[in-house]
Order: C-alpha cells, then sequence, then structure tokens
C-alpha cells in the first residue's frame, strides 16, 4: 500500500500494457523511458508514517517502516501491555488523533470494526491532515466515513485513498487505488488462523486466557509452578463497581486462600482469573455465582 500510494504504479502499468501495439523493442524502450516521468512519485524513506491501531499487524507494520527508513508515529488508545512490548522503540506514540493526521505523511489504518471505531476518520480528521497525505485502509470500510472521504479527496485535502474494500463512488477517480480484500487470502493465512483459532481455544479452555476476542478484553495470567487443577477460577461479570470485593469476600468467608488474581474490563464486561491455594467447595462456587451481575463462573 504504501509503494502504491508513492508513485505511479498502477498507471505504469496500465500505460505499459497499452502499448501492446509496439513490435518493435526498441522503439518501446525508449517510449517507456520517455514517458515514465509520468508515473514519478516520491520516496518513502524519511518520511513519516502515522500507525492507527498498533496490535499485532500495526506493531508489525510499524517495524517494517522503520526498516525503510521512515518515521513512525503511532496512535491506540487502548494499547495493551503485551502489545506495547512489541511495540520497536523507535515508534513515537501520539495521545492525540488530530495530532498524528497533522504530523504524517502516509496514514495506515489497523483497527477492528466496532462501535467506537466507525467513522473514526471523519472530517475532523481530514481536515486536520496535510495536504496530499496518503491514506492506507486494509482494516475496514466503517473505520472511514465514506462521505468525508470524498470531500477530503475533491479538496485534493487527502492525496490518495488506498484500500481493499471498492465502492461505487470510488471507481474511475486517479486518487483512489482500489482492490479486492485479499490480504489474508493465501493458503498459509487461512491454515495459519485455523491453527490459531484452535491453539487460542484450547488455552481459554485448559487455562481461561482470552485472546483476540471482540467483545471480552485480553487477559492472561501464568499458573504457579506445580498449580493443580481446579484451583482457578475464571469469573466474567458486569463491569460495575464492588464487584471484585463481594467475590473475594466469598472466598474469605470459607477460608480459602488467593495465590494470585488479575481482572480486566471491556466496555460493559469484566473479565477475572484468581488462582486459590485449594481447590473451592460447590458451595463456594453457588455463592460467587449468586452475586448480582456475576455473568458465569468457571473452575479450570
Amino acid at each position: 500500500g504504501l509503494l502504491l500510494a508513492s508513485r505511479g504504479i498502477i498507471p505504469g502499468i496500465a500505460f505499459a500494457e497499452s502499448q501492446a501495439h509496439l513490435s518493435d523493442h526498441a522503439e518501446l524502450s525508449k517510449l517507456m523511458e520517455q514517458e515514465k516521468k509520468r508515473f514519478a512519485g516520491s520516496e518513502i524513506a524519511g518520511k513519516t508514517l502515522g500507525v492507527i491501531g498498533l496490535g499485532a499487524i500495526g506493531s508489525l507494520v510499524a517495524e517494517m517502516a522503520i526498516g525503510l527508513g521512515m518515521k513512525v508515529n503511532g496512535f491506540d488508545p487502548a494499547l495493551s501491555v503485551e502489545a506495547a512490548w512489541r511495540l520497536p522503540s523507535k515508534v513515537k506514540r501520539i495521545e492525540n488523533l488530530s495530532s498524528l493526521a497533522a504530523n504524517s505523511d502516509f496514514i495506515t489504518l489497523h483497527l477492528p470494526a466496532i462501535e467506537a471505531t466507525r467513522g473514526l476518520i471523519n472530517d475532523e480528521i481530514f481536515n486536520a491532515m496535510r495536504p496530499g497525505t496518503s491514506l492506507i485502509n486494509f482494516a475496514r470500510d466503517e473505520i472511514v466515513d465514506a462521505e468525508a472521504l470524498l470531500r477530503a479527496l475533491d479538496a485534493k485535502k487527502l492525496g490518495r485513498y488506498v484500500c481493499d474494500f471498492p465502492r461505487h463512488e470510488l471507481m474511475g477517480r486517479d486518487d483512489v487505488i482500489a482492490m479486492p480484500h485479499i490480504g489474508a487470502s493465501t493458503r498459509e493465512a487461512e491454515e495459519n488462523c485455523a491453527i490459531m483459532a484452535a491453539d487460542q481455544l484450547m488455552d481459554f479452555l485448559e487455562n481461561g486466557h482470552i485472546r483476540n476476542s471482540v467483545n471480552f478484553p485480553a487477559l492472561t495470567l501464568d499458573r504457579a509452578e506445580g498449580a493443580a487443577r481446579g484451583t482457578r477460577l475464571a469469573i466474567s461479570n458486569r463491569n460495575v463497581p464492588k464487584m471484585l470485593g463481594q467475590i473475594l469476600a466469598v472466598l474469605a468467608d470459607q477460608n480459602i486462600n488467593v495465590l494470585d488474581m488479575i481482572n480486566k474490563s471491556r466496555e460493559d464486561i469484566a473479565y477475572n482469573l484468581i488462582d486459590l491455594e485449594s481447590e473451592p467447595s460447590a458451595d463456594s462456587l453457588a455463592a460467587i455465582a449468586a452475586i448480582d451481575n456475576v455473568i458465569k463462573v468457571t473452575l479450570i
């Protein structure tokens, strides 16, 4: 996407294909040399890439951009500790989306389509961009406000839009490169996704760990060495005050010692992993399940 946005690769290919009627190699070579300036662009080395979404894919893109000699700004208000460890040290984290837009030559999106991200790239963000900025969206179509996108392109505020979500209103524009959504359309990617899904499902069933959920927080907790099975609680509950205190109070009343625990929330849902010194009784589990706003209690 970066290379496609930086120079006229697509029109250059189309021009070369249109000269199929020229049978003389010397004539064709001369024409290609004469006309190549029509498809000139700019180097990406030394330019600034703004990465919106610093998860697994965003961090890899940032690392590759640094390897290509680019400066990288990153924005992710929900950056997890695990994702932060993956980030190259040269990535400058920006706290404000408009600031990232104002200080980037290229912007690339790596976000899921959820309520908080739909229409995230809107008039305000486009107006903050430098004239001629290139936006690359291989994430989700809904993240970009379609009407605001057209206004930004018509006003030349946005220099080029590269995406894999073709829209009728974008067809035929020289400043748009649209292709099918083929980022993961390889045999290897499909197999890797299946393996990843199976591994993460096993990890959830065996340890209560959650990774890549669309509606639960990402959460893992290393088990103590030699910990017995049946001594870990996985508890989901509504994200309201005093829930953890009530859960721990039940354990304290049953004289059950807590060895380790972790709690995280995502919007209306909270999730807890609690490692215990001994296996809780059925009565203890029933007492926790009976607490208002507890959704599910699982003993692992």
